[in-house]
């Protein structure tokens, strides 16, 4: 970790953020947040144990220099406290209301601005220098200028006060320890967390990461179940520019400091009567697009204010916000120090043409800007992004177009210049382009990212099904439960029986529950004119998905890997029905109990596990826990001593696969094209062939590649299936030969699982006018990365290899560069199993 002089040297993008930690033991500063204790006034532990003391990076500078001083002299800063949350600021005004005291949350103090400090000097040992009095003492004698002191703490008291005020600080009079930033007044309140990234990562583990469970004896992961509130949907489109909301694409936040949920809705404009309507009539896609706000105390209860922005109808009394930007995503950004930037818009106009626009208050946005990086296949869903404290960037998920909808994602430092990370979450194979990735709305939950992934029906009935996924690094994802929605719809008629759409925007937690706003549709995902109305569903803290016992009655544990240990307590999160329990055990990586806790036997989050042999001592340990009846969601402790996801299993590789007997299958092409296609066009020529017989001849024109193909279905093709069985063998040798009028360019083969995606090979032989032979050699049970070594190549949106082998589809033959050929012949293709 950087010292506080070297950070600030470094940094000289400070002004870009919002806080940062003001030192380290390193600097000689001495950090004692007096409310991660009791030792306090109020006698209570405000701030979590390992709470970060930070400041508005202007307030950091100076104070470094104060510090800078005072070594020269050997002596230090001791903090006592600098920002504090707004949070906290409202629990210390409930406790004592008294403004003589405690700063009114409703305005928000120095400290909720990150402006202000308490601080001591202590000696070269750490000793407390005498001083007027001990912090939070509110006698008299606590005043900046209470004379009646003794002369070396008079000394102290004004060798502390000549400091701080000579490097940009004021004294605050009532409180000898308390200094302002001079400047205070231009920063706001803020509510954003103290606790260390390292120690937020440490906090919790959901039990449906992956990582996490080792065993699951008589267990099985189940969804959590949301519960849609009796209010939805919460208001209807009752306004004329309401015309139609199509599918909502609602981003919602509570605002700590409006103390409001903020709510940005996506509409449509279908008809040509309402466009006509608006201030400079204007269309993307042929529809227009306005950007919709409303406000609500409760998330119930909404407002849509009327604010004066933009005119519809010649009236400008109505809550519009935005317009022409399609699929927005909003959010509230407290780690960009510029109040003109501190609210973000994304959105696009089109694939490949990604925007955003910033402002200071969420409803007056600046101008558009042009987001660079993306590429031309990226957008046209509801963009998301957010500032990720963990990588230290910004992310924005967005979809790739690649013949189907996948979901991308894209990393910025400054929210102009992105870099694209690629795909990260697809369809499954089994479900192919049926069922599609539509649009993935993602946010930080304990050590994991999660996500709500609506999933296109379009191979269906044209429904949207929202499910639950999660990463651990933000690039690699799975879905929790494939094919299981994590918010049903409703029963055909209802309100949202055919279409939902999840906020963008993490969970909102109030009152003990996790609120879970989306759009709800009656309507299927076809046309512009459909109405999407928005609705909550609430959860338990936690309840995503949860371990519970397959058979009642039956010995039922999971068993965790191994986790490290910190001085803060084991917590777990479970839901118990009347007469179960939870039992947990601390164990070592053998199996040895260190400790047992006290049986659980009622519904808690977040609850300390008191041990039975009192404190778990050690270094790390694996935890299994017994279920009764019950449902455990999440452990809290230390790191996961392997952060990795374990490494996927090859079926091919296991020592007992069978190994089928290696055949040939051998296409002539003699009577007739057996069923393969061509682009643009293949004919089938009787003779004229390797051997006399018949061949392929496949053509197109321009500067695009002719290519040839097979069909993908098993019906049609003796080359589709697993080919692990219908070739045999331990691996396969392709060849196939290949003639064209003119010479140049290689002969490539692709393998694609089904006809949704490939590997491909560029094999040694060129194009020539005389038939030449193209071979390619694979084995089945490679992985992905042997499969590369080997020289084959995967699409952007490629399944596994070894998913791909078992699901043969389509076969390719193309020439490797565009515009090399026109047309090209093709004959006697063998797939033959071979035995190494």
């Amino acid at each position: 970790m950087k010292t506080l002089f070297a950070f600030l040297l470094a940094a000289s993008g400070l002004a870009a953020q919002t806080l940062v930690e003001i030192g380290t033991a390193a600097d000689g500063l001495v950090i004692d947040l007096r409310y991660t204790t009791a030792d306090n006034f109020f006698k209570t532990a405000f701030y979590p144990k390992h709470a970060r003391a930070l400041l508005r990076p202007a307030t950091a500078a100076k104070l470094a220099q104060v510090q800078a001083e005072l070594k020269s002299q050997g002596l230090s800063l001791k903090i006592w406290d600098a920002y504090r949350p707004l949070a906290v600021q409202r629990a210390m005004w409930k406790t004592l209301p008294d403004a003589r005291f405690v700063a009114d949350p409703a305005k928000g103090g120095r400290h909720n601005r990150g402006a202000a400090v308490d601080v001591t000097l202590v000696d070269a040992h750490g000793v407390e220098l005498r001083m007027p009095t001990a912090h939070d003492d509110f006698s008299e004698k606590a005043g900046a200028h209470f004379k009646l002191v003794p002369p070396e703490v008079f000394k102290n008291r004004e060798k502390l006060q000549q400091l701080m005020t000579r490097h940009g600080f004021t004294v605050y009079k009532s409180e000898w320890w308390h200094f302002d930033d001079a400047d205070w007044e231009r920063y706001e309140a803020l509510d954003v967390p103290i606790a260390p990234q390292e120690a937020a990562l440490r906090q919790k583990h959901l039990l449906l990461d992956t990582r996490v469970v080792q065993e699951a004896l008589n267990a099985r992961l189940i969804l959590g179940t949301p519960q849609k509130h009796p209010a939805n949907p919460l208001f209807q489109a009752d306004k004329p520019w309401e015309n139609s909301m199509n599918n909502l694409y609602p981003n919602v936040i509570w605002d700590e400091e409006a103390q409001l949920f903020k709510l940005w809705y996506k509409c449509v404009l279908a008809d040509k009567e309402v466009i006509a309507q608006m201030d400079q009539p204007s269309t993307v896609h042929d529809v227009g697009w306005y950007l919709l706000y409303a406000t609500s105390k409760d998330g119930i209860h909404w407002n849509k204010p009327e604010l004066g922005i933009h005119k519809f109808d010649g009236s400008s009394a109505n809550n519009i916000v935005a317009r022409d930007c399609p699929n927005v995503g909003v959010f509230k950004d407290l780690h960009d120090a510029d109040p003109a930037r501190r609210y973000k818009l994304v959105s696009d106009v089109g694939l490949g043409k990604p925007q955003v626009r910033f402002s200071a208050d969420g409803i007056h946005w600046g101008e558009v800007l042009t987001a660079h990086g993306f590429g031309a296949q990226n957008g046209d869903t509801h963009n998301n992004a957010f500032w990720d404290e963990r990588s230290g960037k910004y992310l924005w998920f967005t979809k790739l177009y690649l013949g189907e909808r996948l979901v991308s994602r894209f990393e910025s430092e400054d929210f102009l210049h992105w870099k694209n990370n690629g795909l990260v979450l697809r369809s499954s194979l089994a479900e192919g382009r049926a069922s599609q990735t539509y649009c993935m709305p993602v946010f930080r939950y304990g050590s994991i990212y999660l996500s709500f992934v609506m999933m296109y029906n379009v191979g269906s009935d044209r429904s949207v099904d929202c499910e639950l996924a999660w990463s651990h690094d933000g690039l690699q994802w799975q879905r929790v439960a494939p094919g299981t929605p994590f918010i049903p719809r409703g029963s055909k008629g209802a309100y949202d029986s055919e279409c939902i759409y999840a906020m963008a925007g993490p969970p909102i937690l109030r009152d003990g529950k996790l609120m879970i706003f989306y759009g709800g549709d009656d309507f299927p995902h076809t046309g512009w004119k459909r109405h999407c109305l928005p609705c909550l569903a609430t959860l338990r803290p936690d309840g995503f998905a949860g371990y519970t016992p397959v058979e009642a009655g039956k010995p039922s544990h999971v068993l965790t890997r191994t986790l490290r240990l910190t001085s803060e307590p084991v917590c777990i999160t479970a839901d118990v029905s009347s007469g179960g329990s939870l039992r947990v055990s601390a164990v070592t990586e053998q199996g040895a109990v260190l400790n047992e806790a006290e049986t659980i036997s009622t519904s808690s989050t977040d609850l300390p596990l008191k041990w039975k042999k009192g404190e778990l001592k050690g270094s790390s340990a694996r935890f299994r826990i017994e279920l009764d009846h019950a449902v455990l969601y999440a452990i809290s402790s230390g790191d996961l001593v392997q952060q990795e996801l374990p490494p996927p299993e090859n079926p091919l590789k296991a020592a007992t696969r069978m190994i089928h007997p290696a055949t040939t299958q051998t296409l002539s092409f003699d009577a007739d094209a057996q069923g393969w296609k061509g682009v643009d066009q293949l004919e089938h020529h009787a003779t004229g062939g390797v051997n006399g017989g018949g061949y392929i001849h496949a053509s197109r024109s321009g500067r695009a590649l002719p290519i040839a193909f097979s069909p993908a279905a098993a019906k049609e093709s003796p080359l589709a299936g697993d080919w692990t069985q219908i070739i045999g063998g331990k691996g396969a040798e392709i060849t196939c030969e290949i003639r064209s009028t003119k010479a140049g360019g290689s002969v490539m083969i692709e393998l694609f699982a089904n006809d949704i995606a490939q590997w491909q090979f560029e094999t040694q032989t060129t194009f020539s006018p005389e038939w030449r032979k193209a071979a390619a050699s694979l084995r089945y049970d490679w992985d992905d990365t042997e499969a590369l070594a080997a020289g084959w190549k995967r699409a952007a949106n490629s399944f596994s290899w070894s998913d791909t082998i078992q699901h043969i589809g389509k076969v390719v033959i193309v020439p490797s560069a565009a515009g090399a050929q026109e047309s090209f012949d093709l004959d006697e293709l063998n797939v033959s199993g071979s035995a190494r």
